[in-house]
């Protein structure tokens, strides 16, 4: 069904490519932007699980926290209807829809879907993590030297942006490459898969990193909150990698502000 939910917001997605001209956008601070897309997605896999699920409560990043059994239910459903907005009106194919399903506030479900390439991530706890039916590694290095690492750079007017600026710099002078896709779900679907070594972000929501977080762990990689608290999620200042490159991606990414 969560499968089901995220391809129903990627026809909505990949429909609306072809009048990208034409579609109108609001600015919801600089650099984060939302279109009317994010809003049908949203609609259109909300109503898959309402439909499934109608006691569940929902938490989407267009209407926020949904109608439901929102505070009453321990099941609730937390959706990016378009991760990777910018990339998405700019004609850029790296964007996605995320869907996660957490219960007691621990995500037991992730669907990760990309609409442009087909690929899509899904991961039960205890499952394994899989594309497209096929199973999920991360990949083994353990050396930053040889290692591609991913990251989201926030808005211009993220009020941690030298904090931010300095743990990039930290990460880039010892990793093989960065890389700042636009898009955080695709990016951690891609530590699941192997593609990237790492990743980090420190300015973004749970609804664009519940999903992949899951994606990583059942791939057999590890998440974890960047200043050490004990739930990766807490303030969605997130590291991931396999367990023995991300102490070595935490040291560095906790340098001095």
């Amino acid at each position: 069904m969560a499968l089901d939910a995220a391809k129903a917001g990627c026809a909505v997605l990949s429909r609306g490519r072809s009048r990208l001209a034409g579609l109108r956008t609001a600015t919801k601070s600089p650099g984060d932007i939302t279109t009317e897309l994010d809003a049908r997605s949203e609609a259109a896999i909300f109503a898959r699980i309402r439909q499934a699920y109608p006691e569940h409560a929902r938490l989407g990043e267009e209407t926020g926290e949904g109608a439901g059994n929102a505070g009453a239910s321990p099941y609730r459903w937390i959706v990016d209807p378009l991760d990777g907005t910018v990339n998405y009106v700019h004609g850029i194919p790296y964007y996605a829809v995320s869907v996660a399903l957490e219960v007691d506030g621990a995500a037991v479900l992730g669907v990760v879907a990309d609409p442009a390439r087909r690929e899509f991530f899904t991961a039960v706890r205890g499952g394994g993590a899989f594309c497209n039916g096929r199973p999920l590694k991360v990949a083994g290095r353990a050396r930053m030297d040889e290692a591609v690492i991913g990251t989201v750079v926030p808005p211009p007017k993220w009020p941690g942006m030298e904090a931010y600026l300095a743990q990039f710099c930290a990460v880039a002078r010892c990793a093989a490459g960065m890389r700042r896709g636009g898009a955080a779900a695709l990016d951690l679907a891609y530590v699941a898969a192997g593609r990237l070594d790492g990743f980090f972000v420190v300015s973004l929501k749970r609804w664009d990193l519940s999903a992949g977080a899951l994606l990583v762990q059942e791939a057999g990689g590890c998440v974890a909150d960047i200043d050490g608290h004990p739930d990766p999620l807490h303030a969605n200042r997130l590291a991931a990698a396999n367990g023995a490159l991300l102490p070595v991606l935490l040291e560095r990414l906790r340098v001095p502000a």
